[in-house]
């Protein structure tokens, strides 16, 4: 959706980055040059300062139909890699790259950095909670792809008891990875992204 949202604003215009620079993005993501010049066009013509700030980010993703805020924050965070409070045009390449045509690992890292809201390499349950709670006010009941239904306290049981390996309470990186491997209804999910 979001990449559909991005293209059709778009159009077929040539930007001007750098032939280094488009080689230094197609290698970072999953773009082709023409691709990568018409995200930098329509990029400079949004955001002619050449970065996005948190503000009107919150306007993009309201605008594509994600208006709760605790979610827009959870994306904006993840995009800006360098935490400088700004996305620029390689953090957006890389951050769009992922969500429309990672790789499910790529899909499945990003996820984890969604879902680890304090950025300390973990996710908790309360973590788990703040975001379930934004996401069922955007999309109602939690339904999974092969039709069961989840109440918001089950589900992270069940999300825990799965990855939480060492029933520590926290879910690293790769219990995570491990984790969603595993679980039929991720897996079918970060298909339909690519969609």
């Amino acid at each position: 959706m979001f990449f559909k949202y991005i293209k059709n604003r778009m159009g077929n215009q040539l930007g001007t980055l750098k032939k280094e620079e488009v080689e230094l993005l197609q290698n970072s993501s999953h773009f082709d040059s023409r691709e990568l010049r018409t995200l930098y066009k329509q990029f400079r013509k949004d955001s002619p300062s050449g970065t996005i700030n948190k503000q009107e980010f919150k306007e993009i993703m309201t605008q594509m139909g994600v208006g709760d805020q605790f979610l827009q924050d959870l994306l904006f965070n993840v995009f800006d890699k360098n935490k400088d409070s700004t996305i620029n045009f390689q953090e957006f390449v890389c951050g769009l790259s992922s969500i429309t045509r990672g790789t499910p690992e790529e899909k499945i890292e990003f996820a984890f950095s969604l879902y680890d809201i304090d950025g300390n390499g973990y996710i908790t349950k309360s973590e788990m909670e703040s975001i379930l709670e934004s996401m069922y006010k955007l999309v109602g009941t939690f339904v999974t792809c092969s039709g069961k239904k989840f109440d918001s306290h089950d589900l992270i049981e069940e999300f825990f008891d799965s990855m939480d390996d060492d029933g520590d309470g926290f879910i690293s990186l790769e219990e995570y990875k491990r984790g969603t491997l595993k679980n039929p209804d991720i897996i079918q999910g970060l298909k339909l992204l690519n969609h």
